[in-house]
């Protein structure tokens, strides 16, 4: 109806005030139907209204003023967008759905847009998209309802018309993506280094924008439903790949940043149980090397409680005074002592720790071997 070509060989003129009323029915109840004309703030309404004393039937129900405005403004709004069509009062050939307008682009993909002014139930609109998703029919409820329980669960938009005739603007169901950063690092230090902070963005609504440029996304698919969390809750939401691509960034940055925190508590945990195990080795071999001293100097040596730096981590033994031996020092830590361990007597539990000892210290550096004591 709002354009002069009707599409089927007639003009709009034919059925406008004729004569003898036209064959034109509805087609959920069959009703005769009259081409009513008038205007809104300057602009020309075409639209079909049931004539007096017609059934209740779902069409009828939606036929107030607001709700024709509303299907006008996405109908010209997609007939905007190069290589869309729109067609009103779409209806599925078994009955189960009806779109308001059906927005359809050259490569046949179709959109189902509703207008959905009266209130249902949130249960009722899932299953009404479900059925338009089960053939392959994307769809947007459009609303300009102040409460809307369902725009949280099905792909829909908050729409309002400024009193003024000014363009619709829709001022709910989109969102974007806020990246935030921390001032300052806000996690651990890694080999000496804090970590980045990975982002503390957000999903937030957006500033109200004109429908136009809202249908033109859904059109053109630069827009598309995303559940999101808004106040940690998961909501549906109409968002841009850019926006999504910040929340992937984010997303990357928090893994990177949760799995850095798993392999330093792996680095910390293989630490402990490094020093545990060393602690273990040296306390075994504290009384065989106690007796192997005794039998070549003919008395007991004194032997320090535990590790020391200063000797590579090792445990000191001293005779007369004087250091002498050490007990299991850490291979690594050998190197940067290798000059002051040359000339004492290095302790080791095993072959294997005598030869990574060895690899550190200093050539003709004296490594005994005493195998620790079988447990009882």
């Amino acid at each position: 109806m709002t354009q002069p070509n009707l599409g089927c060989g007639h003009e709009r003129e034919e059925i406008y005030k004729p004569r003898k009323p036209p064959p034109v029915v509805c087609v959920v109840c069959a009703w005769q139907l009259h081409l009513v004309h008038g205007t809104h703030h300057g602009r020309d309404l075409w639209f079909l209204r049931h004539a007096s004393r017609a059934p209740d039937c779902s069409v009828r129900l939606g036929e107030g003023m607001q709700h024709h405005l509303l299907k006008l403004d996405l109908a010209a709004h997609v007939r905007a967008v190069d290589g869309w069509r729109a067609d009103y009062e779409v209806a599925a050939e078994d009955g189960s759905w009806r779109a308001d307008v059906m927005a359809t682009g050259p490569d046949g993909r179709r959109i189902a847009m509703e207008a959905q002014l009266a209130s249902i139930a949130v249960t009722d609109i899932e299953a009404r998209t479900a059925r338009y998703q089960a053939e392959n029919i994307e769809c947007c409820w459009f609303t300009d309802r102040k409460t809307v329980p369902w725009l949280d669960n099905v792909p829909a938009a908050r729409v309002q018309r400024p009193e003024d005739g000014g363009e619709v603007v829709v001022t709910a169901g989109p969102a974007r993506f806020v990246p935030r950063l921390c001032d300052s690092a806000c996690g651990p230090i890694i080999d000496g280094t804090p970590l980045a902070c990975p982002g503390h963005g957000t999903w937030q609504g957006v500033d109200p924008f004109p429908l136009a440029r809202f249908v033109a996304g859904l059109c053109h698919d630069t827009t598309r439903p995303h559940h999101v969390r808004i106040d940690f809750d998961p909501v549906l939401r109409w968002v841009t790949r850019p926006y999504l691509a910040l929340e992937e960034q984010q997303r990357r940055a928090h893994a990177f940043f949760e799995q850095a925190i798993d392999d330093q508590a792996e680095i910390n945990r293989r630490h402990r149980q490094a020093i545990h195990d060393l602690i273990a080795r040296q306390d075994d071999l504290k009384r065989p090397v106690e007796e192997y001293l005794y039998a070549r100097l003919g008395f007991y040596p004194e032997l320090a409680g535990r590790g020391d730096p200063t000797f590579a981590m090792g445990v000191p033994v001293h005779v007369n005074g004087r250091p002498y031996a050490v007990i299991c020092p850490v291979a690594n830590r050998v190197a940067f002592r290798r000059t002051e361990l040359a000339s004492l007597i290095l302790f080791a539990a095993t072959e294997r720790e005598r030869d990574r000892i060895a690899a550190q210290a200093l050539p003709g550096q004296r490594i005994e071997v005493i195998p620790r004591p079988q447990p009882q």
